[in-house]
């Protein structure tokens, strides 16, 4: 259906497009460069009147251009990727957390980082060389340090919400603030 409403490029298709394309499958990874195309995704983040499904959903797309090599566009070859990193930074800086803009930006900048032993998210090749985005990648984990969202992640965690469970899982959470004091997985 995403893939229809996009070859359409039909106006009235957009507002949805911005904000419900993305569900987090691993098949997004097909359609994600046609959806950021179709619903012009960065003239809309930088310009005015972007709320908050629009700021959140865009986390989602850039997230699954970060591992979508050899099915769609994949972050190192979007040619407005600097421009719409930073204004969703931006938009987390103005928005403030919640627990899953919290999993977004944690998962946002472990695929930005160099990819080895620590978990990382996404893949070498769709992110390209991990310098070109260490600033983006330094601005989430800003965030990720700030009290207001350590106390929301925590918060979410007690409440276990199925994101930072998940993404408290991982092997790379141990170098997140947040949680800096749990034991790796398995071993509470």
């Amino acid at each position: 259906m995403v893939e229809a409403l996009c070859r359409l490029d039909d106006p009235t298709a957009r507002p949805w497009l911005l904000r419900r394309a993305c569900d987090g499958d691993f098949l997004n990874a097909y359609f994600v460069g046609s959806v950021a195309r179709t619903a012009g995704l960065h003239e809309v983040l930088t310009g005015p009147g972007v709320d908050a499904d629009i700021a959140d959903h865009t986390g989602r797309l850039l997230l699954v251009m970060t591992y979508s090599q050899g099915m769609g566009m994949t972050l190192s070859r979007y040619p407005h990727a600097e421009e719409v990193l930073a204004a969703h930074l931006r938009h987390l800086e103005r928005s403030g957390p919640t627990a899953t803009r919290y999993c977004l930006a944690a998962w946002l900048a472990s695929s930005l980082g160099e990819h080895g032993e620590h978990g990382e998210h996404g893949d070498s090749v769709s992110i390209g060389p991990a310098q070109r985005w260490q600033s983006y990648r330094d601005g989430y984990l800003a965030l990720l340090e700030r009290d207001d969202w350590c106390e929301t992640a925590r918060n979410a965690l007690a409440v276990k919400d199925p994101g930072i469970v998940r993404l408290v899982e991982t092997s790379s959470v141990r170098q997140l603030r947040a949680f800096a004091d749990r034991p790796p997985s398995g071993e509470e």
